[in-house]
């Protein structure tokens, strides 16, 4: 079962300048649900079809030229979803003066996080250029995800109890206009004659170097200890790009 409600709007702003404001909000009930854990990079799913799961959310954006003719856009997604695994129960012990056990009471384990349960996703991209020359143009991109959980293999009771820490990353590029789509000027026996148009870019991903992790490697030493090793997304990055149109 699912619902979905949205809108588009319109409008003129900072100088006449065109916008528009899109929202979407939905809400999707799930039966005979497969659960599944994410392994380091590999997904394991249970194979029984025993969950219940719901998603609910609302994302909404704001596209306009906040610099003439350069479209930019701020983005916010807030979600929530969440899943009940059937025949899910664990133990809780009474203990005594000395820490032994002397009663137990079963609990269900109830609605738990699902691995993509990300909250809040915020996004921004904005665009500019020189003003008295728009083939030298930036960009700058931003994005922020709360964090998500793991899990902890075998256990019910703190069933993707453990999180991974929020996602933030910043990139920036730059782009130069080399060849533009004017022939008239060029000669008749130039190399660029059948070219529309040539742009050279510099990017540079990552530009905070935060070491964002993706998922945890659970490794056990000699003494059944077992630590989380993080799997990190790519670092710093810096590219530089050549494209061109014919």
């Amino acid at each position: 079962m699912q619902g979905v409600a949205g809108f588009d709007y319109n409008f003129r702003g900072l100088g006449g300048r065109p916008f528009r404001w899109t929202t979407e909000a939905y809400y999707k009930y799930m039966t005979h649900v497969d659960p599944y854990d994410i392994d380091n990079v590999r997904i394991r799913y249970f194979g029984n079809n025993g969950a219940k799961a719901y998603a609910a959310g609302i994302e909404t954006r704001l596209f306009g030229e906040l610099v003439k003719d350069a479209e930019s856009w701020v983005s916010l997604c807030i979600m929530r979803t969440k899943e009940n695994i059937a025949n899910a129960f664990y133990k809780v012990y009474k203990l005594d003066s000395v820490n032994q056990p002397i009663d137990s009471s079963t609990v269900k384990q109830g609605w738990v996080r699902r691995p993509t349960d990300r909250l809040v996703t915020f996004g921004m991209f904005f665009q500019d250029y020189l003003a008295t020359n728009k083939n030298f143009k930036v960009y700058l991109n931003m994005i922020y995800g709360s964090n998500l959980p793991y899990n902890i293999p075998g256990s019910v009771k703190y069933r993707n109890a453990l999180i991974i820490e929020p996602y933030i990353r910043v990139d920036i590029g730059f782009s130069a206009l080399l060849l533009d789509a004017d022939r008239t000027n060029r000669r008749s026996h130039s190399p660029f004659l059948g070219f529309d148009n040539i742009w050279a870019s510099l990017e540079i991903f990552n530009l905070i170097d935060r070491p964002n992790t993706i998922s945890y490697m659970l490794i056990k030493d000699f003494a059944n200890d077992v630590f989380a090793v993080p799997n990190r997304l790519t670092p710093r990055l810096v590219n530089f790009k050549i494209v061109a149109r014919w």
